[in-house]
């Protein structure tokens, strides 16, 4: 009797055993499982990230202008460039023809009546006054300023001392300019220049208390740049 009761008891503690076999294999499995899901969550992650890049990249390439679209932008350019600089070269040729012929205007002027010219092309430091008196206008010497010249270099101070030589010897003068009127910056160049022009007198041994200087207002087309000296 006691050796067939032992042999019963063996067998009961046998299925225990497989369960807890069975159980861990479970286990196990559902681990690996659960490692290659998120192993292919990861890897699909990545993968829809690379297509988007891809995408991006792509757009990005089919926005560049091709070799033959920017060779051709670049011969565009090449051509508009070529015709500005035509056109800055004719602008500076038609304004060389201009000052030509204001030059060959004058000096037919002076030479037609008892007008000598005098040509000032020289900008320098200006002062600081102004002057507005009113004075008649006469035959003499007009010294014509060009462009903002206000002064005269030294070649143009002697050909004017040579000019105002027979106004000098009188020993008075008078220098008018005639300025458009209400316009204060003309008043103020009109004044510098016929200060150049007084200076140049007064070198030439005139009193300076025998040199009448006038800023006269006239029409809106009135020319500053012109500068009357005439014997007083």
């Amino acid at each position: 009797m006691s050796i067939e009761t032992s042999q019963e008891d063996g067998a009961d503690i046998f299925w225990p055993g497989y369960v807890d076999a069975i159980a861990n294999l479970v286990l196990n499995l559902l681990f690996m499982l659960t490692i290659m899901i998120v192993a292919v969550f990861m890897f699909a992650l990545e993968l829809s990230r690379h297509k988007e890049n891809s995408a991006a990249v792509t757009a990005a390439e089919s926005n560049l202008p091709t070799p033959v679209a920017a060779l051709e932008s670049e011969n565009r350019q090449i051509q508009v460039n070529e015709i500005v600089q035509q056109k800055d070269a004719q602008i500076q040729q038609l304004q060389q023809q201009l000052q030509a012929a204001q030059q060959q205007a004058l000096v037919k002027n002076s030479t037609s009546g008892k007008q000598r010219v005098v040509i000032a092309k020289t900008p320098l430091p200006q002062p600081d006054k102004e002057l507005e008196r009113a004075a008649d206008s006469g035959s003499g010497v007009v010294v014509s300023f060009e462009n903002d010249a206000v002064t005269l270099s030294a070649s143009e101070a002697d050909t004017l001392k040579n000019t105002l030589a027979s106004i000098a010897a009188n020993g008075a003068a008078k220098i008018s300019v005639t300025v458009p009127k209400g316009f204060s910056e003309a008043k103020r160049l009109g004044f510098y220049r016929a200060m150049a022009v007084r200076n140049q007198l007064i070198e030439m041994k005139v009193p300076a208390d025998k040199i009448d200087v006038a800023i006269i207002e006239g029409p809106a087309t009135a020319n500053n740049a012109r500068v009357l000296v005439t014997s007083k």
